[in-house]
């Protein structure tokens, strides 16, 4: 199975480091365990309301990302609340 690059837009790695360090290092694995190997079957909702993308749920955070080819592009980082969709 062939792997996926991934890449972050500017405003998903300025989230990412407005949250603790701990929660960064857990996004993070999240990240490179499921995104890079198969980002279609890594628990990524496709949504087709908001964007042509997917979501994927990592504990109280949600990683919203669409894919390039062979390319995962990373667009927002945010905590789940009641207004995140």
């Amino acid at each position: 199975m062939a792997k996926f690059k991934v890449e972050f837009k500017k405003s998903a790695v300025k989230q990412l480091k407005s949250f603790p360090q701990s929660t960064q290092t857990n996004i993070l694995n999240s990240i490179s365990a499921r995104l890079v190997a198969s980002p279609y079957l890594a628990d990524g909702k496709h949504i087709k309301k908001l964007t042509d993308g997917y979501r994927l749920r990592v504990g109280n955070y949600r990683i919203f990302y669409y894919l390039d080819q062979k390319i995962v592009v990373i667009t927002s980082i945010i905590r789940r609340t009641s207004t995140t969709y």
